[in-house]
C-alpha cells in the first residue's frame, strides 16, 4: 500500500528546509515565482501546490523531492539540480500536453495522487448533478429499450 501525501507534513518539511537554507519566505517566493502568501499557505499545510511548484523548488534549491514529499532520504540531492527528461520533452518546461500529463501519471505517484484527488473533489462537489444525470440517462435508456 502506498503512503498518502500529507500536505501539513510537506509544509513542515518545506519550512524546515527554508530555515536550514536561511531564506526568508518572501525571498523564496520570489525565486519560485509565487506569492509569499501562497508559500505561507503551503508551509501551513493549507496550500495544494502543483508539480511545477515542486520542480522549480527542486531545481532552484537542490531539494530532494522524495524527502520533501515523503519525509525519507536526505534533505538535499547529492547530484545537484537536474531536469527530468524523456525523449519527447523536458518536464521543467511545464505540463502543456496530454503526453506530458500521461508520462507523469505513469512515472510520478505524487502527480497521480494529485490528479485523482482533484477528480475526487470534482465528483464530490458535483455529486448531486451526477446523480441526476445518471437517473436521466437510465430513464432514457428505458424509453429506447437499452439497458
Amino acid at each position: 500500500m502506498s503512503k498518502q501525501i500529507n500536505y501539513a507534513d510537506i509544509g513542515s518539511r518545506l519550512k524546515e528546509i527554508r530555515k536550514h537554507l536561511k531564506v526568508q519566505q518572501k525571498e523564496m517566493a520570489k525565486t519560485l515565482e509565487v506569492q509569499a502568501s501562497y508559500l505561507c499557505d503551503i508551509e501551513a499545510g493549507k496550500g495544494n501546490p502543483g508539480p511545477d511548484f515542486f520542480i522549480k523548488l527542486s531545481s532552484q534549491y537542490n531539494i530532494n523531492l522524495h524527502y520533501l514529499l515523503m519525509g525519507s532520504g536526505e534533505m538535499f540531492s547529492r547530484t545537484g539540480p537536474q531536469k527530468v527528461k524523456t525523449e519527447e520533452f523536458d518536464i521543467t518546461d511545464g505540463i502543456d500536453t496530454i503526453e506530458k500529463a500521461a508520462w507523469l501519471m505513469e512515472k510520478s505517484l505524487y502527480f497521480k495522487n494529485m490528479v485523482l484527488g482533484a477528480c475526487n473533489k470534482i465528483l464530490y462537489n458535483d455529486e448531486e448533478i451526477i446523480r441526476k444525470d445518471i437517473k436521466k440517462n437510465k430513464s432514457r435508456a428505458g424509453e429506447t429499450g437499452y439497458n
